[in-house]
């Protein structure tokens, strides 16, 4: 299967972007197609585990995903698979001239060949909710106390 991503310019610094941005628990708020998300290791570092329960439209998995890569504040990628399917998840913050933040969001999803066509209505549902989701991470980070 493909990649799917979408990007947003935020006028916050990477620092804050990125602390919302990767708060697991949050995800259900702003991320497409994930229902509840929680983190199952005490802290978020590279080897941590997260458990992710994906919609319908994703076949209703309930993915454990473990963080491969972690460089704050400016990547994040989570790898992990539930039933048929594999997902990859990646956050990319770079800072502008102007001291914001360029996000971006990119997921990738694997089945079987003889289930692909699950993982087609996912990244079409997923395509279609990238953008209004980084709308909704905007919000939040708009939300956060100082």
């Amino acid at each position: 299967m493909g990649k799917i991503g979408a990007s947003v310019a935020l006028p916050y610094p990477p620092e804050l972007v990125f602390r919302v941005a990767t708060r697991v628990e949050d995800l259900p708020r702003w991320m497409p197609e994930v229902v509840s998300a929680e983190l199952l290791d005490a802290t978020l570092a590279v080897g941590s585990r997260a458990r992710l329960r994906l919609s319908s439209a994703a076949a209703g998995a309930e993915v454990v995903a473990q963080i491969t890569q972690l460089a704050p504040p400016s990547r994040l990628v989570m790898n992990g698979s539930g039933g048929p399917l594999g997902v990859t998840v990646s956050v990319e913050l770079r800072e502008t001239p102007k001291g914001g933040t360029e996000a971006t969001v990119e997921v990738e999803l694997t089945t079987p060949p003889f289930l692909g066509f699950v993982a087609r209505e996912a990244e079409r549902k997923l395509d279609a909710g990238l953008p209004g989701a980084l709308e909704r991470l905007r919000a939040l980070i708009e939300a956060e106390p100082a």
